[in-house]
């Protein structure tokens, strides 16, 4: 028995805008890291073209397994209806709407580094407190928290931290690292989040910290990578899409700002950015 026309549409529509939004992405350069010992490369028309299928391959990987399960569970429900139990039809549809999350997720994320890829990406920047931005961030997330565990730290100076930015797509850079921190970080008991100008005087300096398991030497240089994921396991049991870190660095270098990593294992990680101050 055929799978329903509206089903093979919304499928469709899926995997031609996450393909779309591929396609726009792969056009664009990579960028370099700020940070020591961790300098730029410029890669040659090879590499760059080995990237572009690299991509667009993992994004055609990514979009057919959700895809695959939706119409494999609803093919059952279709064919076999009737001999289901209730409890095992609902089973399905719980399978059928957890992997729709998961392709929309997908979907969103890719659109997401489309718009900053572009090169017309406009920010609707104001000049504003970052102090006040990474506070209402801390209440937000400390609601979310069971038991107080992790435990949430917020380090800021008395001074307000202007800069000049976008603040949901700033709030979405805090809400990324934390919520990272916490599907990662194996044996977290703490994140740190602090935020203070830097001695030059011309820009705001951030640190997400957490006391987790740390990340290997050799994987650091990667983590930025889009669709790399360090536990692909848990990540997707989780609901990431290994676009997360990759969207956070574009709308920090979208801002002018540059991120780094540091990690040691058992000894947690640490995520450095920085913001141009506010004119």
């Amino acid at each position: 028995m055929f799978v329903p026309d509206w089903l093979i549409a919304l499928l469709g529509c899926g995997l031609l805008t996450g393909l779309f939004a591929a396609w726009k992405i792969v056009r664009k350069k990579e960028r370099s890291l700020w940070g020591e010992g961790r300098p730029g490369t410029r890669q040659s028309r090879d590499e760059q073209e080995q990237a572009r299928r690299d991509f667009v391959a993992n994004v055609s990987h990514e979009l057919r397994t959700p895809v695959s399960i939706i119409k494999g569970f609803s093919e059952t429900l279709i064919d076999d209806y009737k001999s289901l139990s209730e409890k095992q039809k609902k089973n399905f549809l719980l399978k059928i709407h957890r992997n729709s999350q998961r392709l929309n997720s997908l979907v969103e994320d890719l659109l997401s580094l489309a718009r900053l890829d572009a090169l017309d990406v406009t920010l609707d920047k104001q000049t504003l407190d970052l102090s006040d931005l990474i506070n209402q961030i801390g209440e937000d997330f400390k609601s979310r928290l069971e038991k107080d565990t992790p435990r949430l730290c917020i380090d800021l100076p008395a001074a307000p931290l202007q800069i000049s930015g976008d603040s949901e797509k700033l709030i979405s850079v805090f809400e990324n690292l934390i919520e990272n921190a916490t599907v990662h970080a194996e044996n977290l008991t703490t994140i740190e989040v602090q935020a203070k100008l830097d001695p030059t005087g011309k820009s705001v300096v951030c640190k997400i910290e957490d006391d987790g398991q740390g990340i290997p030497e050799e994987e650091l240089d990667r983590l930025f990578e889009r669709f790399y994921r360090l536990d692909k396991g848990r990540s997707r049991e989780r609901g990431g899409t290994g676009l997360g870190l990759s969207i956070v660095r574009e709308i920090i270098e979208a801002h002018g700002g540059e991120i780094v990593v540091q990690s040691k294992l058992g000894e947690g990680s640490v995520f450095s950015f920085r913001f141009p101050i506010a004119p």
